[in-house]
């Protein structure tokens, strides 16, 4: 049953938690091998982009930044914009190249697309077999995970208007996977996807691929490029690919790209944390490879279900808010609803067509709102870290989760989904009901 939230009308927000669209781009862009984000606009927007994401990943994040002068605003920035574009593709040699547009980008009514149009005719020998887009990502909707979604859609659009040009088979590999993970998935969870998709003989291509580029590399050395990822080379065959899989609601559309151009099929999972998400997730693999599930993941369901009977008393009963992106808000509800919680207040940063499958008491806002949801009666808070002190200062628990998680060690690489993940969910998040430990 949904309860209604009469959330006050406000000029501004107060203690918000949305985090930017254009950071959403310049993360999906890290799940691809040798990539570069270039940022259209202010240079503390760059340097804020850099230190959140460093921040949280503990990882270097490769960034450059297109300055606006005085200059470029009244006589137009499609000069400095070349300039800025050949030294990245001459210095630093990426594959990908993005341009990403800000807020200030429209404010001054800079021709971006223009820009990049023109100096792709100037020089196509040095743009052979390399990838460059460019996108508008302001700042004033959406946030992390609309911008992500839509840097992943404009990277799969550029390689379909590319794939129309090259020769080579058309022939659908039926063993191969395409995976679109959705911005919600840790490193971690991305990996355990692979490993799960990977245990039905089935080769798998992710975009963004995440577990390779922001899960540490200490041999690797300073790069000044994305370390880790999909390379070009893969991000070409996806168009041979049998099947696209959707991980989270937020990337149907690249799926979709995929069938209009390439005719290959897809399915959105919304979720894929939790027992009935999950036993859904392998029941497919299973039905679309013909292979049998593999031992060590029945042992796991079995221990996901032990946890499950385990933590019942600390669950049963007990209300929780919680401040995510859309994606991670479904993916929430469905392994606590398991869990026995007695209901869920929940929060978003925008609105998204996922927020049509969060049941119960929900609301486009900020903290204040998740605030005012808690001071009817709250046992837990979840959050990223900018909710922390708010949960503090109201004398509830409180759970890390979602972007940014600043204060904590090794929340990259945890794992949410799947029966693992399920059992890790469990066992934490039931340690601080039941001992009101932080964590």
């Amino acid at each position: 049953m949904e309860a209604d939230f009469e959330q006050q009308d406000r000029p501004l927000a107060i203690n918000p938690f949305r985090v930017s669209q254009s950071l959403g781009g310049v993360l999906a862009l890290q799940g691809i091998f040798r990539s570069m984000p270039v940022l259209h606009g202010p240079q503390g927007c760059a340097e804020s982009i850099q230190t959140v994401l460093s921040r949280h990943f503990r990882e270097p994040v490769p960034l450059q930044n297109i300055a606006m002068q005085e200059y470029n605003l009244i006589f137009g920035g499609e000069k400095t914009i070349h300039e800025v574009l050949e030294i990245v593709f001459t210095k630093h040699k990426p594959d990908v190249v993005a341009v990403v547009g800000s807020s200030m980008t429209e404010a001054v009514g800079e021709d971006l697309p223009g820009a990049v149009r023109s100096f792709r005719k100037r020089h196509e020998r040095l743009l052979q077999d390399k990838l460059l887009l460019d996108l508008y990502l302001p700042d004033y909707e959406g946030s992390l995970e609309s911008g992500y979604a839509q840097m992943a859609t404009a990277v799969l659009g550029e390689l379909v208007s590319r794939c129309r040009g090259r020769s080579g088979s058309k022939t659908k590999h039926k063993d191969r996977i395409n995976l679109l993970a959705g911005s919600h998935l840790t490193p971690g969870d991305v990996m355990e996807l692979k490993e799960i998709i990977s245990s039905f003989g089935l080769e798998v291509i992710v975009l963004p691929d995440l577990s390779s580029s922001l899960a540490g590399h200490l041999l690797a050395g300073h790069m000044s490029l994305s370390r880790g990822g999909v390379p070009l080379d893969y991000l070409w065959e996806m168009a041979a690919s049998g099947f696209t899989l959707a991980v989270g609601c937020s990337m149907e559309p690249g799926a979709k790209l995929l069938e209009e151009e390439f005719g290959i099929a897809y399915r959105v999972f919304p979720s894929v944390s939790g027992l009935e998400a999950t036993d859904e997730f392998f029941g497919f693999l299973q039905r679309y490879s013909r292979n049998a599930v593999q031992m060590k993941y029945r042992w796991q369901r079995q221990f996901a279900l032990d946890c499950l009977l385990d933590t019942r008393a600390a669950f049963r009963g007990k209300r929780v808010v919680a401040a995510l992106e859309p994606d991670h808000l479904v993916a929430l509800q469905a392994w606590l609803q398991e869990a026995g919680i007695k209901a869920l207040s929940a929060v978003a940063p925008f609105s998204a067509p996922a927020l049509e499958l969060v049941k119960g008491e929900k609301a486009e806002g900020d903290l204040q709102d998740l605030q005012l949801m808690a001071g009817r009666g709250a046992d837990l808070w979840i959050s990223n870290s900018y909710g922390e002190h708010v949960a503090k200062a109201s004398g509830i628990r409180f759970m890390p989760m979602g972007f940014p998680v600043l204060n904590r060690y090794g929340s990259p690489y945890s794992v949410s989904l799947g029966y693992r993940g399920m059992a890790e969910l469990l066992n934490s998040v039931g340690n601080v009901l039941m001992n009101g430990e932080r964590v």
